[in-house]
Formats: structure tokens, sequence, C-alpha cells
């Protein structure tokens, strides 16, 4: 069986070989399967590494972590590179968007889970640490979070500390890529007096950052077209069921790779080193839990509505059914029941004699 080592190079190589650089169409069947078969490798091997092979720890440093398992640090960064790729074949165009859009979102949620990984062992850019520091949830930013907005219409700060940023991005990424391509020579060299596990640690290093200030700019493009998207299905015709419900119900339901949101929580701590709230969670208080059944009613409550009940009774035949009360036939013979009959008609007769029509009704009168 191949180790953990060969299996991440084989993954990152087929991403860089056979998916980042491809003649097949990315919407392909061809190209998507493999695209799913590669996503599912790499989520076996995230799961081996984190819960299996516990190579991490929380409480570690950098200098803590081994030269060899440096690199998979950014296993989280190359999953939301594959899962940014992925598409749906659906022939409904909102299906097939509304998908897209299910996809680009765990995409970013994968790479802000690279970068907080990089903050908790000290290793991220300052510049980028700043921004994701502004993210209202944590691991749903807006496009709005990612640079400094002007306060109004007139500010102009806003947009010219934000072009000052992207600059400082692209030359910070230029000086990091100079300084990659020279590591990768010393290590290709003959020169014996070098330490080259000391210089594999810092070409792992160097990578890193590079592949954070990568991920920011990832993150931008992915909530550009997440907006696009957004606006495309605000504006589809409705259909019997949202696309948003059928997507999700395809995404858990039908995905080979069983690719759900569960997945995405692999390791993911609900705080942070510094205690901010990095997903949501319920405190459970099972001894309050406890007093409400001992206080309750001691049941199950129902188990069908008022109207399934009544059918049930009406199908059992419990209820009566039938029109009016028959009307009762007086009898002849019965002379008790006809006098009573008799002397209840004189009493009428002298009542109405004695109050004159309306009498009665003197509330209200001018």
């Amino acid at each position: 069986m191949a180790s953990i080592t060969e299996q991440y190079n084989d993954i990152v190589n087929i991403y860089s070989t056979k998916l980042e650089r491809s003649s097949l169409r990315q919407d392909s069947q061809e190209y998507q399967n493999l695209l799913l078969s590669t996503i599912k490798k790499l989520l076996d091997l995230k799961t081996a590494i984190y819960d299996r092979l516990a190579l991490f720890s929380t409480n570690e440093t950098i200098e803590d972590v081994s030269t060899t398992s440096i690199k998979f640090l950014a296993i989280d960064y190359y999953l939301g590179l594959l899962i940014s790729r992925r598409q749906s074949n659906d022939s409904i165009i909102a299906q097939r968007q509304s998908m897209k859009l299910l996809y680009l979102n765990k995409s970013v949620e994968s790479f802000v889970k690279f970068l907080t990984i990089l903050q908790d062992y000290k290793l991220l850019d300052s510049l980028i640490s700043g921004r994701l520091a502004n993210f209202k949830d944590h691991y749903k930013p807006q496009l709005n979070e990612l640079y400094a907005q002007p306060k109004n219409d007139k500010d102009l700060s806003g947009a010219q500390l934000k072009r000052q940023e992207k600059i400082e991005l692209f030359q910070r990424n230029k000086e990091i890529g100079a300084k990659l391509h020279h590591l990768e020579s010393q290590l290709k060299g003959d020169d014996e007096d070098l330490d080259h596990d000391e210089l594999s640690r810092e070409l792992y290093l160097v990578r890193l950052h590079q592949f954070s200030l990568n991920t920011f700019n990832n993150i931008e493009q992915n909530l550009f077209e997440c907006e696009m998207l957004s606006n495309f299905l605000k504006n589809a015709p409705r259909q019997t069921e949202s696309p948003g419900i059928q997507a999700q119900k395809e995404l858990d339901c039908n995905d080979s790779t069983g690719f759900t949101d569960k997945l995405e929580t692999i390791n993911k701590p609900l705080i942070d080193k510094k205690g901010q709230v990095l997903r949501n969670f319920t405190l459970v208080d099972q001894r309050q839990q406890l007093q409400q059944k001992v206080r309750g009613y001691g049941q199950y409550g129902p188990t069908m509505s008022v109207e399934e009940f009544l059918d049930k009774e009406f199908e059992d035949g419990r209820v009566l059914q039938g029109g009016e009360e028959p009307e009762e036939v007086p009898d002849d013979e019965d002379m008790d029941s006809q006098d009573k009959e008799t002397y209840k008609a004189r009493d009428w007769d002298e009542f109405k004699e004695s109050h004159a029509k309306g009498s009665g009704n003197t509330m209200n009168r001018g």
C-alpha cells in the first residue's frame, strides 16, 4: 500500500497535470468523474492524517511539526481548488447554476479552513490575517469583507486602500515566487554542504505562504461568481421545488464521493486559539432535559393530526351519523299526554290576550 506521502503527491500530480491543465472540457463527464475520484481520495487522506495518524495537534507550534508533515497542511487548499471545479450536468439551467453555487461555497469554506490552520501555526501573512479577522461569519465571508470599504460614495479612501492592498499582495506573491524558485534550484543542485532537510523545510513553508496568497485571490473570484449566480437564480422562473433544495438533495444523495456538509466540518474546531467562534454549536443541558421529562405529561405527544384522527374514527364506525332527530308521533290512546298539550295551548292563548304585541320590547325607545 502506498504511503501517505505517495498518496498526497499522486493527488497533487493529478490536479496539476490532468485537472488544472486539461484538454477536456470542464463540464464533460470524463473530467467530472476524474475530479470526483480525486476529491474522494483527498478526503480519505485528510481523514487518515488528522484522525487515524493524528499528525497535527492544536497545542503545538510549527517547530513541533516534522518536515515531512508540513506539506500536508495544504490539504484544504487543494480541496478548495478541486471543489471549485465541480459542475453538474443537469439539463435545467437553474438547477445546474444552483449546484455550482453550492460547490463554490464549499470551496470557500475549504480555503478559509486552510488560512485558519496557517494562522493557528502563525504562518499566515499579516495582511491576509487582518482581512480574515474581519469576517463576521468565519467560514462564510462576504465579498465586501475582503477589502476596506468606502464610508460613502464620496469617500475614495476605501477604493485607494483596496488598490494598494492588491498591489501589495501582487508584489509579495512575486517575491515569494522568486524565493521558491531559488530554493528549488538549490535542492536540485549537487552542493553537499547544504542541509537538504533544512532547505526542504524552508521550501515547504515558503510554498504554504504562496498558497495563502493564491487562496485569498481564489476566495475573491469564487465570491464574485457566487454573487452572479445568486442574482441569476433570483430572476430564474419558479419551479415546484426550489433549485437550491433540489441541488442539496442531489449533493447529499447522488454524489458518488459522498460529499456532504458533514465532510466539510472534518476537524473544524468550535473556537480558535483566540476564542473566536468558528462554527455554530448548541450547548445541551442534560439536567434540564431530565427535569422536563420528570415534570412533563409522562407520555408522548400526538402522532396524528385531528383531521387524521377523525378520518380514522369514521372509518372504524365509531362516529354516529344521520340526519335530524325523528319527529315524535302523538299517541291517540295516551289521555295524559293529550291533556298536557291542551293545557299548554290554553296557557299560550291567555298569555297572548293579556300581553299586547311588542309590549315586551321597551328598551332604547325615543
